[in-house]
């Protein structure tokens, strides 16, 4: 059965608040997981950055496709 992350953060285009959906599978701790999403307000595409800590904490960073 999957298991999933309720993330919630702002969108990096609107600012508006927004909630995704992680991968819990994801345990890579050496290795990020990079994805692109719409954003559910504004549309435009969210980076999404993933990554794990040692303890097994997740970390996600929304960035815009130039970077901010």
């Amino acid at each position: 059965m999957d298991e999933w992350i309720s993330w919630q953060d702002h969108c990096p285009y609107c600012g508006e608040p927004i909630e995704l959906l992680l991968d819990a599978g994801f345990t890579e701790t050496d290795e990020s997981l990079l994805y692109t999403e719409d954003c559910q307000v504004c549309c435009r595409p969210i980076v999404v950055t993933l990554t794990i800590d040692e303890d097994g904490n997740h970390y996600c960073q929304l960035t815009t496709e130039s970077g901010y």
